[in-house]
């Protein structure tokens, strides 16, 4: 029965499309637009995610490392500047500012406002997020780790 249904509907459908009533289709329907992949926003978007979530998977990994050592032979995680641990931050910040000019070229920004809109949001995020960790890593090496509660 339901076959039967579809099959009228399609058989409808292609009738109609050949009436000589009907203008050409081609008017409605618009041509696929061709991006070269170095300019599909897109593409940029998605390179932009993976680079971060594998920079955001290495610093993670990192920090583990840290207070795992801090755990079991006391060493300090404080040394927070050694250069894994500030390239893969910086590589993450660097896929946010990838991630946030392709956002902003799909709704037509121009790249270069773009550009320097994102650079600042990613420096700013970075910096304070950069200060917050190694203020969380100051108090557990003190042992006064605060409640989430008490920052605010």
């Amino acid at each position: 029965m339901l076959n039967i249904n579809i099959q009228n509907i399609i058989t409808f459908i292609a009738i109609n499309l050949d009436d000589p009533n009907v203008p050409n289709i081609d008017e409605f329907i618009s041509d696929y637009q061709q991006i070269k992949p170095i300019e599909d926003p897109i593409f940029w978007l998605s390179c932009g995610a993976f680079i971060c979530l594998m920079s955001g998977l290495i610093f993670a990994d990192i920090m583990k490392s840290k207070l795992n050592k801090w755990a079991t032979y006391k060493i300090s995680p404080i040394p927070l500047e050694d250069p894994r641990t500030i390239s893969s931050w910086f590589s993450f910040f660097t896929g946010l500012t990838i991630i946030f000019v392709s956002a902003l070229s799909i709704i037509n920004f121009s790249i270069i406002k773009s550009l320097i809109f994102s650079s600042i949001i990613s420096i700013l995020f970075g910096i304070s997020m950069w200060k917050a960790i190694k203020d969380l890593l100051i108090q557990v090496k003190a042992g006064t780790v605060k409640e989430i509660d008490d920052f605010f």
